[in-house]
Protein backbone atom coordinates (compact mmCIF):
# COMPACT_ATOMS: atom_id res chain seq x y z
CA UNK A 1 0.00 0.00 0.00
CA UNK A 2 1.12 3.35 -0.76
CA UNK A 3 2.28 5.89 2.13
CA UNK A 4 1.95 8.62 -0.27
CA UNK A 5 -0.44 10.65 -2.20
CA UNK A 6 0.95 10.35 -5.13
CA UNK A 7 0.84 6.35 -5.70
CA UNK A 8 1.47 6.44 -9.49
CA UNK A 9 4.48 8.28 -9.07
CA UNK A 10 5.80 7.16 -6.09
CA UNK A 11 6.01 3.53 -8.36
CA UNK A 12 7.51 5.00 -11.15
CA UNK A 13 10.40 6.25 -9.08
CA UNK A 14 10.67 2.86 -7.14
CA UNK A 15 11.36 1.61 -10.93
CA UNK A 16 13.86 4.12 -11.52
CA UNK A 17 15.99 3.58 -8.34
CA UNK A 18 15.52 -0.23 -9.13
CA UNK A 19 16.89 -0.45 -12.80
CA UNK A 20 19.88 2.41 -11.82
CA UNK A 21 21.01 0.10 -8.98
CA UNK A 22 20.37 -3.07 -11.03
CA UNK A 23 22.28 -1.25 -14.64
CA UNK A 24 19.88 -3.98 -16.71
CA UNK A 25 16.61 -6.02 -16.18
CA UNK A 26 14.12 -7.32 -17.29
CA UNK A 27 10.26 -6.67 -17.35
CA UNK A 28 10.01 -10.01 -15.35
CA UNK A 29 12.55 -9.61 -12.79
CA UNK A 30 10.79 -5.96 -12.22
CA UNK A 31 7.38 -7.51 -11.67
CA UNK A 32 9.59 -9.41 -9.30
CA UNK A 33 10.84 -6.98 -7.62
CA UNK A 34 8.00 -4.52 -7.45
CA UNK A 35 5.12 -7.11 -7.26
CA UNK A 36 3.32 -4.55 -10.09
CA UNK A 37 0.60 -6.52 -11.77
CA UNK A 38 1.64 -6.79 -15.89
CA UNK A 39 -0.72 -3.90 -16.68
CA UNK A 40 0.41 -1.33 -14.54
CA UNK A 41 4.14 -2.16 -15.11
CA UNK A 42 3.70 -1.79 -18.87
CA UNK A 43 2.34 1.56 -18.28
CA UNK A 44 4.61 3.35 -16.22
CA UNK A 45 7.49 1.92 -18.19
CA UNK A 46 6.19 3.49 -21.66
CA UNK A 47 5.95 6.65 -19.71
CA UNK A 48 9.15 6.29 -18.22
CA UNK A 49 10.50 5.31 -21.74
CA UNK A 50 8.12 8.27 -23.34
CA UNK A 51 10.07 11.06 -20.77
CA UNK A 52 13.93 9.46 -21.67
CA UNK A 53 14.79 8.64 -18.42
CA UNK A 54 14.69 4.92 -19.30
CA UNK A 55 15.23 2.45 -22.81
CA UNK A 56 15.96 -0.81 -23.37
CA UNK A 57 19.28 -2.39 -24.62
CA UNK A 58 19.85 -4.99 -27.35
CA UNK A 59 18.66 -7.88 -24.89
CA UNK A 60 15.42 -6.51 -24.39
CA UNK A 61 16.71 -5.23 -21.16
CA UNK A 62 15.62 -1.57 -19.47
CA UNK A 63 18.59 0.35 -18.79
CA UNK A 64 18.40 4.10 -17.18
CA UNK A 65 18.25 6.51 -20.17
CA UNK A 66 19.60 9.46 -21.89
CA UNK A 67 17.93 12.52 -19.38
CA UNK A 68 18.45 10.34 -15.97
CA UNK A 69 22.18 10.04 -17.01
CA UNK A 70 22.59 14.12 -17.89
CA UNK A 71 20.47 14.88 -14.62
CA UNK A 72 23.04 13.02 -12.91
CA UNK A 73 25.90 14.24 -14.79
CA UNK A 74 24.74 17.76 -14.10
CA UNK A 75 26.92 19.87 -11.43
CA UNK A 76 24.36 20.45 -8.83
CA UNK A 77 24.15 21.48 -4.55
CA UNK A 78 25.12 17.42 -3.58
CA UNK A 79 28.04 17.10 -5.89
CA UNK A 80 28.93 20.89 -4.24
CA UNK A 81 28.41 19.17 -0.88
CA UNK A 82 31.14 16.36 -1.71
CA UNK A 83 33.36 19.09 -2.76
CA UNK A 84 33.20 20.96 0.39
CA UNK A 85 32.73 18.34 2.75
CA UNK A 86 35.90 16.81 1.44
CA UNK A 87 38.09 19.64 2.37
CA UNK A 88 36.91 19.75 6.16
CA UNK A 89 37.30 16.45 6.44
CA UNK A 90 40.30 15.64 5.51
CA UNK A 91 41.41 18.99 7.70
CA UNK A 92 39.58 16.72 10.67
CA UNK A 93 41.29 13.93 9.75
CA UNK A 94 44.87 15.64 10.22
CA UNK A 95 44.41 17.35 13.28
CA UNK A 96 42.78 14.68 15.24
CA UNK A 97 43.92 11.40 13.69
CA UNK A 98 41.04 9.85 13.09
CA UNK A 99 38.88 8.68 9.98
CA UNK A 100 35.42 10.49 9.04
CA UNK A 101 32.74 10.09 6.54
CA UNK A 102 30.04 12.14 4.75
CA UNK A 103 26.72 9.79 4.70
CA UNK A 104 23.67 11.12 2.61
CA UNK A 105 19.71 10.25 3.68
CA UNK A 106 17.29 9.18 1.94
CA UNK A 107 13.97 7.50 2.62
CA UNK A 108 15.18 3.85 4.13
CA UNK A 109 18.73 4.00 3.44
CA UNK A 110 21.71 6.11 3.40
CA UNK A 111 25.05 6.56 1.13
CA UNK A 112 28.30 7.35 1.98
CA UNK A 113 28.89 10.37 -0.20
CA UNK A 114 32.66 10.90 0.41
CA UNK A 115 35.31 10.16 3.35
CA UNK A 116 38.94 10.37 4.55
CA UNK A 117 40.21 7.56 5.77
CA UNK A 118 43.26 8.20 8.08
CA UNK A 119 46.80 5.84 7.78
CA UNK A 120 47.34 4.91 10.71
CA UNK A 121 42.89 4.57 11.84
CA UNK A 122 40.16 2.92 10.83
CA UNK A 123 39.39 2.81 7.42
CA UNK A 124 35.45 3.17 7.19
CA UNK A 125 32.61 2.07 4.59
CA UNK A 126 33.62 2.89 0.76
CA UNK A 127 32.34 5.90 -1.05
CA UNK A 128 28.72 4.81 -2.13
CA UNK A 129 27.98 2.01 0.14
CA UNK A 130 24.29 2.37 1.06
CA UNK A 131 22.55 0.74 3.72
CA UNK A 132 19.37 0.48 5.14
CA UNK A 133 18.55 2.09 8.49
CA UNK A 134 18.32 -1.21 10.33
CA UNK A 135 21.96 -2.67 9.65
CA UNK A 136 23.70 0.70 10.99
CA UNK A 137 22.41 1.94 14.14
CA UNK A 138 25.16 4.31 14.91
CA UNK A 139 24.67 6.21 11.60
CA UNK A 140 21.17 6.02 11.04
CA UNK A 141 19.75 7.26 14.71
CA UNK A 142 19.68 11.43 13.67
CA UNK A 143 17.44 10.33 10.85
CA UNK A 144 15.36 7.58 12.27
CA UNK A 145 14.03 9.47 15.58
CA UNK A 146 12.50 11.94 13.04
CA UNK A 147 10.21 8.50 11.35
CA UNK A 148 6.97 8.10 12.68
CA UNK A 149 6.29 5.93 15.39
CA UNK A 150 5.71 3.18 13.63
CA UNK A 151 8.49 3.04 11.45
CA UNK A 152 10.78 3.83 14.25
CA UNK A 153 9.62 0.85 15.93
CA UNK A 154 10.12 -1.41 12.61
CA UNK A 155 13.43 -0.71 12.82
CA UNK A 156 14.18 -1.04 16.33
CA UNK A 157 12.57 -4.32 16.44
CA UNK A 158 14.68 -5.29 13.93
CA UNK A 159 18.01 -4.49 16.26
CA UNK A 160 16.76 -6.28 19.09
CA UNK A 161 18.67 -9.42 18.26
CA UNK A 162 21.64 -7.12 18.63
CA UNK A 163 24.15 -8.17 21.75
CA UNK A 164 24.33 -4.95 22.94
CA UNK A 165 20.91 -4.14 22.96
CA UNK A 166 21.08 -3.75 26.54
CA UNK A 167 22.35 -0.29 25.79
CA UNK A 168 19.85 0.78 23.33
CA UNK A 169 17.88 2.99 25.03
CA UNK A 170 20.74 4.84 26.98
CA UNK A 171 22.12 5.31 23.66
CA UNK A 172 19.10 6.74 21.87
CA UNK A 173 18.49 8.92 24.73
CA UNK A 174 21.78 10.37 24.80
CA UNK A 175 21.15 11.71 21.59
CA UNK A 176 18.21 13.11 21.90
CA UNK A 177 19.54 15.16 24.85
CA UNK A 178 22.84 16.03 23.27
CA UNK A 179 21.72 16.32 19.34
CA UNK A 180 24.65 13.99 18.41
CA UNK A 181 25.47 10.22 18.09
CA UNK A 182 28.34 9.14 21.10
CA UNK A 183 28.99 5.29 20.19
CA UNK A 184 31.66 4.66 23.05
CA UNK A 185 31.57 0.40 22.38
CA UNK A 186 27.96 -0.02 21.82
CA UNK A 187 27.94 -1.65 18.21
CA UNK A 188 32.27 -2.33 18.55
CA UNK A 189 33.56 -2.41 22.14
CA UNK A 190 36.89 -1.38 20.71
CA UNK A 191 35.53 1.32 18.21
CA UNK A 192 34.78 4.78 19.40
CA UNK A 193 32.15 6.56 16.98
CA UNK A 194 31.13 9.89 16.78
CA UNK A 195 28.02 11.32 14.51
CA UNK A 196 27.11 14.67 13.70
CA UNK A 197 23.66 15.65 12.00
CA UNK A 198 24.12 17.68 8.58
CA UNK A 199 20.70 19.84 8.37
CA UNK A 200 19.66 22.30 5.17
CA UNK A 201 17.63 24.35 7.23
CA UNK A 202 14.74 21.72 8.15
CA UNK A 203 14.47 20.41 11.63
CA UNK A 204 14.91 16.20 9.67
CA UNK A 205 18.90 16.06 8.99
CA UNK A 206 19.54 15.56 5.62
CA UNK A 207 22.68 13.22 6.32
CA UNK A 208 25.31 12.82 8.87
CA UNK A 209 29.46 13.56 9.61
CA UNK A 210 30.69 10.29 11.29
CA UNK A 211 34.19 9.75 12.41
CA UNK A 212 35.51 6.59 13.51
CA UNK A 213 38.94 5.76 15.38
CA UNK A 214 40.23 3.19 18.11
CA UNK A 215 38.74 3.84 21.45
CA UNK A 216 41.96 4.13 22.96
CA UNK A 217 43.80 6.80 20.22
CA UNK A 218 41.43 10.20 21.70
CA UNK A 219 41.55 9.34 24.99
CA UNK A 220 40.51 12.28 26.58
CA UNK A 221 40.27 14.61 22.58
CA UNK A 222 36.80 13.28 22.62
CA UNK A 223 34.58 16.41 23.30
CA UNK A 224 37.14 18.71 21.45
CA UNK A 225 36.61 16.03 18.30
CA UNK A 226 32.84 16.79 19.08
CA UNK A 227 33.23 20.51 19.20
CA UNK A 228 34.99 21.19 15.83
CA UNK A 229 32.99 18.38 13.91
CA UNK A 230 29.56 20.59 15.40
CA UNK A 231 31.19 24.17 14.24
CA UNK A 232 32.26 21.85 10.46
CA UNK A 233 28.52 20.78 10.63
CA UNK A 234 27.53 24.38 10.53
CA UNK A 235 29.81 25.53 8.02
CA UNK A 236 28.68 23.12 5.22
CA UNK A 237 25.20 24.11 5.98
CA UNK A 238 25.78 27.72 5.83
CA UNK A 239 28.38 26.90 2.79
CA UNK A 240 26.32 24.92 0.87
CA UNK A 241 22.22 25.26 1.40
Amino acid sequence: MSVTPAPALEKGLKLLEIIAKQEQVSFNKLQEMTGFNVSSLNRYLHTLRYCDYIQKNSDNKYIIGLKFFTLAEKNNRWTYLKQVAKKYLVELSERFGISLILLGYSNDQFTVLTKQAHKDNITMMSIGTCHYYEQALTWALPYVVHLDEVEQKRIEECYMSHSCIEHFEEFKLHFKENGYVLDNGFINKNILRIGIPLYAGESKPIGIIGAGTFKQHLNDNVEDVILAMKEVSINISKMVF
